[in-house]
């Protein structure tokens, strides 16, 4: 490897992908180009090599995610531990029925009678609420990963080294209206949530990553989505699998079972518009 020559007058090469650190103690970071076209092709390498055309592993990419976990796992737990709390929280103040049941634990009879009440339209209001927070919040964690794809292992101080904090508001926003319509349409508005939740899968990541705001990184999920519609399905069907596990682990489950889904989908995600995620270290 070429030292770097340390020559003021030298230009960067644009080729190169900005480092995470060097956000975190200055300035904003600069402008990201729009992703080309060729990196939204399936695929992205094959194996370890790095050249494009090969498939996407999503076994590979549990692997690495487990391997990066394994190596930074504090920061993690720590970050985890955080977000859960805060959308605890939001959860408890936003959502009637959940709040019912935390206030009502040892009484059954009035935690049947709140879950079977009828939601008001404050209810589907204060639901579509707690949608924008759950995108903010959960956008910590997936600030790690995407770090963490980068260096190979995250640190707790880069899931709070926020970027572009206005897209993502912006995206929790767009998140939270469609809640809010699609919950007065009964059964198909349930359908249209998974499928539109499907395509915007992606958004997240290049709202962080690029830096776009909310309606680029729509754009660019549906076009990354649409050309690989099998892995980015397989990947979130390992990732419900992995927080489902989590769920039936209780607390201690979740802490590890969802910082592997984030990392199995920051994998995916940079394999998938061509770039290649750097070992865990």
């Amino acid at each position: 490897m070429t030292e770097p020559t340390g020559d003021p007058d030298r230009e960067p090469d644009p080729r190169q992908p900005p480092a995470y650190g060097q956000y975190a103690a200055g300035g904003p970071p600069p402008a990201s180009p729009p992703v080309p076209p060729d990196a939204l092709r399936p695929g992205g390498w094959s194996g370890g090599s790095g050249r494009p055309g090969g498939g996407v592993s999503v076994g590979q990419a549990f692997s690495w995610a487990w391997s990066s976990f394994a190596r930074s796992a504090g920061p993690w737990i720590g970050a985890t531990v955080v977000v859960g709390a805060i959308a605890l929280a939001a959860a408890v103040l936003l959502t009637p029925d959940f709040r019912a049941i935390v206030e009502n634990y040892d009484e059954p009879n009035a935690i049947t009678e709140a879950v079977t009440a009828g939601a008001s339209v404050l209810d589907v209001l204060l639901g579509a609420l707690l949608a924008v927070v759950e995108i903010v919040v959960g956008s910590l964690l997936a600030h790690g990963a995407l770090v963490a794809t980068r260096r190979g292992r995250a640190v707790f101080g880069d899931f709070f080294a926020v970027r572009n904090l206005g897209g993502i508001v912006v995206l929790g926003l767009i998140n939270g209206a469609l809640t809010f319509v699609l919950a007065f349409i009964p059964f198909l508005g349930g359908l249209l949530r998974l499928v539109i939740g499907f395509f915007l899968a992606a958004s997240l990541f290049f709202a962080i990553d690029r830096g776009q705001d909310a309606l680029a990184a729509i754009r660019s999920s549906v076009a990354l989505v649409s050309r690989n519609p099998g892995v980015v399905l397989l990947t979130l069907v390992v990732a419900i699998a992995l927080l489902f596990v989590g769920a039936l682990l209780l607390v201690v489950g979740t802490l590890v079972t969802v910082p592997l889904a984030i990392l199995t989908g920051a994998f995916v995600y940079r394999r998938l518009v061509g770039e290649q995620p750097v070992a865990p270290v």
